[in-house]
């Protein structure tokens, strides 16, 4: 069994910075992304590595609120407004 965890990780005067929380999920370490251009960074068994395609896809959504439609079409319906509400 694998010890999988993420991390927000930032740059900052050309150091290397990011959170010291382990989160399970991509989703929660863009929670923790300080400052534009911040990434999450996968931790497994001990050893960085980059998102697969499926946790890049993830981040991506999360972050900026796109690539999870463009990749798979059905995954989410697009709210419509039916009628504007004025105050």
């Amino acid at each position: 069994m694998s010890s999988l965890y993420y991390f927000a990780a930032w740059t900052d005067s050309g150091c290397l910075l990011g959170c010291a929380q382990q989160h399970v999920t991509v989703i929660s370490a863009v929670a923790c992304v300080a400052s534009a251009g911040g990434y999450v960074v996968a931790v497994d068994d001990g050893q960085l590595r980059e998102l697969s395609p499926k946790e890049e896809i993830e981040f991506q959504f999360a972050m900026y609120g796109t690539g999870l439609l463009r990749d798979r079409p059905r995954a989410l319906t697009p709210l419509k407004v039916l009628k504007p509400i004025l105050n």
